[in-house]
């Protein structure tokens, strides 16, 4: 696809790395914009920003190297500095992310669950904006199909598999800005969000035909991760409607 952006006859810029880089700037910058308008410690919103930025970076890189493809890494071990040229699991960051986030909010004495609900759009934005970096370095790519929308990737005309994700991931954030007024517990939007993006992946997961490492039980860790994300966020909305309300 367009792995290189070539901005002199020496000098080129990875795309993958390029656009990575603006969608977590963006997400970062309508997360902190987010915080101010709730009036929210300036200083926490930063904190809680950069934990979470380089939990998620570190956690979606390893567990990539580790499951997708480990043989190629114990071979080329300075591979793994290569971020470049891509190798990211969106899912081990966010697990990475949330794991710090928890931490970071329970030494801080902060509601964990509040900060979550003011990050859930600023991540659906970083995510579908993300997923152009995938369709540009044509990582990622979809099962072979003759549809007038099929694109060229590994010399075969393919289903965008990235693109589905990132439209997906775009109604999704519309959808959690139009009901965030009405989400009055917290928990509920960033749950709303998981949710929705396990059903996301899981959507995409089925297009896909890149290599992810070995299948269990004949699906991806993709999969797994994705469905057990899916149960657990359903579990914690069924909680939430379910709990007690305190009576004023």
């Amino acid at each position: 696809m367009y792995p290189e952006i070539r901005l002199f006859s020496s000098l080129s810029l990875p795309t993958y790395f390029l656009i990575i880089s603006v969608a977590c700037i963006l997400g970062a910058l309508f997360f902190l914009r987010r915080a101010a308008q709730r009036q929210l410690d300036r200083v926490t919103a930063i904190d809680l920003t950069l934990v979470c930025l380089i939990a998620g970076f570190l956690g979606a890189r390893l567990l990539h190297v580790f499951y997708e493809d480990f043989f190629y890494y114990r071979e080329n071990p300075v591979a793994v500095l290569y971020v470049w040229n891509g190798g990211f699991v969106f899912l081990g960051g966010v697990i990475a992310a949330w794991l710090a986030a928890s931490i970071f909010c329970n030494i801080k004495r902060e509601p964990f669950w509040f900060w979550a609900d003011v990050a859930a759009p600023p991540i659906a934005l970083a995510y579908a904006l993300g997923r152009l970096a995938c369709f540009a370095n044509g990582c990622c790519y979809g099962r072979e199909c003759l549809l007038p929308w099929a694109v060229t990737m590994d010399g075969h005309l393919r289903h965008p598999a990235q693109l589905y994700a990132s439209g997906w991931e775009l109604l999704l954030l519309v959808f959690l800005l139009k009901i965030e007024p009405k989400c009055r517990l917290s928990g509920v939007l960033f749950n709303i969000w998981l949710l929705g993006h396990a059903v996301g992946r899981l959507m995409m997961e089925a297009f896909r035909a890149d290599p992810r490492g070995d299948l269990i039980l004949g699906f991806t860790i993709g999969t797994w991760m994705s469905l057990v994300l899916a149960a657990f966020a359903g579990f914690n909305l069924i909680h939430a409607l379910l709990r007690p309300r305190t009576q004023a």
